[in-house]
């Protein structure tokens, strides 16, 4: 174990010394490098501009390694240097409070511009990040609490309605003192017509932050709010299987759609519910953006997975800061996991069954018209579960002990080779390792205190250790070309030596895979394609020669 963090130490220490700014002496780091050149990252622009960038939301799980590691070694620099970049960005936050942050805009560390691609490039965005906001308010209590406040005020854009944006403008001035004090209206129509699409994976965020700011800094008016928001949600489940929902609205129709399917707005929302627009005459009322529980673009970030994973371990762990505050929460979270759960995933299959929230099973269905769900003639195919979505019902598990939730967390474990929870039986793991697996593990451990989970959990990390240390840095896999410093799997091992040590509380708690750059990119041919940088620089790997 303790080669293991002595190699954890050394990958800090290489970030450390050659991974930050090294034009201008800032504190700021990049987001990854080349595992064998040591270069750094880099993004090219349409307009032949290459950036290095510095991505505050793609480092949040960097931070937490290194203040994790700050606390298991005693060795202070790891987490001032997390500080100082965060100190920066406070220092450099615009009139409202906001730092440059999101999937569209970043700092490039050569010129120390704001900059992003494509036409997004100068907005806020908050996506399934759930931003360390407890070292944030460590660092500049006031500066965090405007940071929040200054959030929510970018990206809500009729607090009457609870209207919302994903994207947020910067420069949005407001009064701090004031802020939470707007009526709120507690007849809302669930699935109310309305300007904005109010995504689960943007509301998520922003619970998440007024409920950390009632956590930090004691605001009752901010977690008021986070119930408020919540309960939007809740509201416009389905009534019958209690089941999603992705938005607690529908697209407020302001024109005709295109008669030319081919046109480039066609399936903008500016018509109507796409849903509705697209399913609708075969499937009735529930076909509502709101109530699709279905993904059939393997690069999108909405689906069921958004709702039951991210946002669903989210909501779980932050119940679990709020304690006797959070029972609310939890058994929202709870009853949405229970409803999934005998609804879509196949015990025997480990699989998700697409479907509607009335809970209808669509598998082998066919797309009646193209539209923004998909392609005409497109067939409705179960999709494997994936990890981040076994954490989380794993740690609400925990959390709740619900009885209906048992038997599909030990479904789920015995699938992904983590043996027979039931009956605390081990099987030879063999495959690649998650490090949500090995967070699994441990969760059940620190709930349990069970030494089966303990023996699993050090397979894992022996496991994940070898699959992921190279060159003196961490990479998916040998093969990969690129390391991404905010990937998990050091945080995840370093978890672990805590839980061996006894000091499991000394390390953050893992909350999100964090942050991407999403935009178009010019390619060595020339073309243009429109990325994200975590499935398309990162997931890159070297090519076997041929002879």
């Amino acid at each position: 174990m303790q080669a293991v963090l002595d190699y954890l130490t050394q990958y800090a220490d290489t970030i450390l010394r050659d991974f930050r700014d090294p034009y201008h002496g800032t504190p700021l780091f990049f987001d990854g490098c080349d595992a064998q050149s040591k270069q750094a990252v880099c993004w090219n622009n349409t307009d032949g501009r290459i950036w290095q960038p510095s991505n505050l939301a793609s480092q949040q799980n960097l931070f937490r390694f290194l203040v994790g590691l700050t606390n298991i070694t005693q060795d202070p620099q790891y987490k001032q240097a997390a500080q100082d970049a965060i100190r920066w960005h406070f220092d450099h936050a615009d009139s409202s409070g906001l730092i440059r942050w999101g999937g569209h805009s970043f700092i490039d560390l050569k010129t120390l511009d704001s900059v992003g691609p494509e036409n997004k490039n100068m907005v806020h965005e908050l996506k399934h990040h759930c931003p360390f906001y407890e070292l944030m308010y460590e660092t500049n209590p006031a500066a965090t609490r405007k940071l929040i406040k200054a959030i929510w005020n970018t990206h809500v854009t009729d607090w009457q309605q609870m209207e919302m944006s994903r994207h947020g403008q910067y420069g949005l001035n407001f009064d701090e003192l004031s802020f939470w004090d707007k009526p709120k209206h507690t007849n809302l129509q669930p699935l109310r017509e309305m300007k904005g699409l109010s995504f689960i994976n943007i509301g998520n965020d922003l619970v998440f932050s007024a409920g950390m700011l009632y956590k930090l800094d004691g605001d009752e008016k901010a977690l008021s709010w986070a119930e408020y928001l919540t309960r939007q949600y809740i509201n416009s489940r389905h009534p019958d299987t209690q089941l999603g929902c992705y938005q607690y609205n529908q697209p407020l129709k302001t024109g005709d759609a295109p008669a030319d399917e081919h046109h480039p707005q066609y399936t903008f929302s500016f018509w109507g519910d796409r849903a509705q627009r697209q399913f609708g005459p075969e499937y009735g009322e529930v076909a509502k953006e709101a109530w699709v529980l279905f993904k059939v673009d393997e690069d999108a970030l909405n689906g069921p997975e958004g709702i039951y994973g991210d946002c669903a371990l989210a909501q779980t762990l932050l119940a679990r800061e709020l304690g006797t505050r959070g029972k609310q929460l939890l058994n929202w979270t709870t009853e949405g996991l229970e409803a999934w759960a005998h609804y879509a995933y196949d015990a025997d299959t480990n699989e998700i069954k697409p479907m509607f929230a009335d809970g209808k099973d669509l598998t082998g269905h066919k797309i009646p018209r193209f539209g923004y769900y998909g392609q005409k003639d497109q067939v409705f195919t179960r999709r494997p579960l994936p990890a981040h979505v076994f954490l989380a019902y794993v740690t609400n598990w925990t959390e709740s002990r619900s009885e209906k939730l048992w038997p599909s967390v030990c479904a789920m474990a015995t699938h992904f080779g983590l043996g027979d929870w039931q009956n605390r039986n081990v099987i030879e793991f063999d495959g690649p390792v998650d490090p949500l697996l090995l967070f699994a593990a441990l969760e059940m451990h620190s709930s349990t205190q069970d030494p089966f989970f303990m023996t699993l959990s050090d397979t894992l990390a022996s496991a994940l250790f070898k699959q992921t240390a190279h060159h003196g840095l961490f990479t998916p896999s040998k093969a990969h070309i690129y390391c991404r410093f905010d990937d998990v799997a050091p945080l995840a091992i370093l978890t672990w030596i805590a839980h061996k040590k006894g000091s499991f509380d000394q390390i953050p708690i893992y909350r999100s895979r964090g942050g991407y750059i999403h935009g178009d990119i010019l390619l060595d041919n020339g073309q243009v394609k429109n990325i994200m940088d975590v499935r398309f620089i990162y997931e890159q790997k070297k090519t076997k020669k041929t002879h």
